[in-house]
C-alpha cells in the first residue's frame, strides 16, 4: 500500500510539473503576442504622419479644433471664434485629447492663432492627434482577437488581416485621418469597450466591471449616443446573464457576486458620464451631453416624411438607381429641382429648415421646433416611423463602400457595394445568432457596433460616416464566420474560442 501511495504522489507530481510549465509556457505565448500587438500598434500609428496634409480643418472637426484651442488658451472649452463661451454642441473627450498634443508638441510652442491652427502646417501637426487613437485601435484590434481565436499564431494573422482591411476601408481614408472628426477615436474606443466586455463576461470581477465601465462611460464622453447605446448592451448583457441563472443551478452566493459585478459596471459608467452632464447642467441648466440631439432627430424625422421607396432610390449608389428604377417607380428627374423627390434636399438642409420656419410663422428656439416636428411625426404616423427604420439602415450600411473610399483604393465600386453588404449582413447575423443562442462572448464582442448600427437607423439621418467606427468589428466578425466554417468544414478546430 505504501508503495502505491508513492506511486501515486509521484504522478501527481508530475502532473503539477507539466501544468506549471504549460501555464509558463502560455504566458510567454501571451507575453511575446502582446508585444508583437504593440510593435503593430506603433507601426500603424508612425503611419499616420504620412497620411496628414494642411488642408484646412472644416465643419464639425473645427468646432473640436476651436475648442481646444480655447481651452488650452482660456481654460474655457468654447467653439467661438474669438471671446469664447463654454460650448454644449461637442463631447469633451476628442477635445481633451487635441489640446493635450497642443501643450506638448513642440510645433506648438511659439504664439498662434485659431485660424493658424485650422489650416496650414499647424493644422496638419494638428492631425497627427489621430496617431494616438490608431496606436489604441490596432492595439485592441489584437487584443480583442486574442480573446476570440485561442490559438496565438491564428491571432496574430487574423489580427493583421483586420489592421490591413480596416486601413484600406476606414483608418486611412482621407475623409477620416486627415480629419479631426470623431470617427476614429470612436473606432478605438469601441474596440477598447468591446474588448473590456468579452473579459468581464469571461470573468465577472470588480476590476473587470470598473474598467468596462469606465471604457463604456469614455466612450460616451466621445459620441453622445453611446450614453444610451451603452445602457442597452449592459441591458442585454444582464438579460443573458439572468438566462444563463435560470437554466443552471447557479449558488446563491454567485448570484451575489454576478449582481455586485454588474451594480460597479453601471455605478462607473454613469459616474464617468456624469461628470460632463452635471457640467452641462451647471453652464446651461440643461442634463444632457450635447444640444445636437432634437437637430439630428428633427433632420431625421423630417427625411422620414418622404415616400419610403423614393428614399431607397436616392440613397441607393448610382450604380444601382438604374436596376432597381422598375421597381421603385422613380427616374433620375424626380431629384432634381421640381421633382418629386425634391424634399429630401429640403429636408437634410439647414437653410431649407429655416425656410419652413418661416413659412410658418415660427419664432423661437430651430429646436423646438424641430423637436415638436418629431413628435407630431411618430404620434400621427407611427407605422411610417417604424418602416423608415429599414430605409435608413439601409441608408447608413454603405460606410465600407463609399465613393471616395472606392476611388482611394481603386476597386470598382459595385465589387465594393457587394462586399460590403455581405459583410455587414454577416456581423448583423452573427451578433443576432449570439442572442438568440445565449453566447455571452460573442455578444460582448459585437454589441456595441450592433447598438451602434441601430441606434443610427432609428434616430440619425443614417449618414454613412456615423456607422464608419465599427468597421474592424465587421471585419473582425468575419474573420470569425470564416474560421468557423472552416471548422466545420474541415471537421478540425481552426480558430474560434467564442463559447461559454
Amino acid at each position: 500500500m505504501a508503495q502505491e501511495a508513492g506511486t501515486v504522489e509521484l504522478i501527481e507530481a508530475k502532473f503539477r510539473g507539466m501544468m506549471g510549465s504549460l501555464e509558463r509556457s502560455s504566458k510567454l505565448v501571451d507575453f511575446w503576442y502582446v508585444l508583437f500587438g504593440f510593435s503593430a500598434a506603433g507601426l500603424f500609428a508612425f503611419l499616420t504622419l504620412s497620411y496628414t496634409t494642411d488642408a484646412p480643418i472644416k465643419s464639425d472637426a473645427a468646432w473640436n479644433a476651436r475648442a481646444a484651442y480655447h481651452l488650452v488658451h482660456t481654460g474655457v472649452m468654447g467653439a467661438d471664434e474669438a471671446n469664447p463661451r463654454p460650448q454644449l454642441h461637442r463631447e469633451p473627450i476628442p477635445i481633451l485629447v487635441i489640446a493635450a498634443l497642443l501643450l506638448v508638441h513642440p510645433d506648438f510652442d511659439k504664439p498662434y492663432t485659431v485660424a493658424e491652427l485650422t489650416s496650414g502646417p499647424l493644422a496638419k501637426t494638428a492631425k497627427d492627434v489621430n496617431a494616438f487613437w490608431r496606436f489604441l485601435a490596432a492595439l485592441f484590434i489584437f487584443l480583442l482577437c486574442k480573446e476570440l481565436f485561442s490559438d496565438r499564431l491564428l491571432a496574430a494573422a487574423l489580427a493583421l488581416i483586420c489592421l490591413a482591411a480596416s486601413e484600406v476601408l476606414f483608418f486611412a481614408v482621407p475623409q477620416n485621418v486627415d480629419r479631426l472628426f470623431t470617427e476614429i477615436p470612436a473606432a478605438a474606443l469601441v474596440l477598447m469597450a468591446s474588448w473590456s466586455a468579452v473579459r468581464f463576461v469571461r470573468t465577472k470581477s470588480i476590476a473587470r466591471a470598473a474598467w468596462l465601465g469606465i471604457s463604456l462611460g469614455a466612450l460616451a464622453l466621445t459620441k453622445a449616443a453611446f450614453l444610451y447605446i451603452g445602457i442597452g448592451f449592459i441591458t442585454l448583457l444582464v438579460a443573458l446573464e439572468g438566462l444563463k441563472f435560470f437554466r443552471a443551478d447557479t449558488p446563491r452566493e454567485s448570484l451575489r457576486d454576478v449582481s455586485a459585478a454588474y451594480a460597479i459596471l453601471v455605478l462607473t459608467m454613469l459616474a464617468i458620464s456624469a461628470t460632463w452632464i452635471v457640467r452641462n447642467y451647471v453652464e446651461f441648466g440643461k442634463p444632457q451631453m450635447s444640444d445636437r440631439a432634437d437637430a439630428i432627430l428633427g433632420y431625421r424625422l423630417l427625411m422620414a416624411e418622404q415616400p419610403l421607396l423614393g428614399q431607397i432610390y436616392a440613397y441607393s449608389p448610382t450604380v444601382l438607381r438604374r436596376v432597381i428604377e422598375p421597381w421603385t417607380g422613380y427616374a433620375p428627374e424626380d431629384l432634381r429641382t421640381g421633382g418629386r423627390l425634391e424634399g429630401l434636399a429640403y429636408a437634410q438642409g439647414w437653410p431649407e429648415v429655416k425656410k419652413r420656419l418661416k413659412d410658418k410663422g415660427f419664432e423661437g428656439e430651430e429646436n423646438e421646433w424641430l423637436r415638436r416636428a418629431a413628435l407630431n411625426l411618430a404620434i400621427q404616423h407611427p407605422i411610417r416611423g417604424i418602416a423608415s427604420i429599414g430605409v435608413f439602415a439601409y441608408k447608413g450600411m454603405g460606410f465600407m463602400s463609399d465613393p471616395n473610399i472606392a476611388a482611394f483604393i481603386g476597386v470598382d465600386r459595385m465589387i465594393l457595394i457587394a462586399l460590403n453588404a455581405v459583410a455587414v449582413l454577416c456581423f448583423l447575423g452573427l451578433f443576432l445568432g449570439a442572442v438568440v443562442v445565449g453566447n455571452q462572448v460573442l455578444a460582448a464582442a459585437f454589441g456595441l457596433g450592433a447598438g451602434l448600427f441601430l441606434f443610427t437607423a432609428m434616430f440619425t439621418p443614417a449618414l454613412v460616416r456615423f456607422n464608419a467606427p465599427i468597421t474592424p468589428l465587421v471585419i473582425i466578425s468575419l474573420l470569425w464566420l470564416l474560421t468557423a466554417g472552416s471548422r466545420w468544414a474541415f471537421g478540425r478546430r481552426v480558430g474560434g474560442d467564442a463559447h461559454e
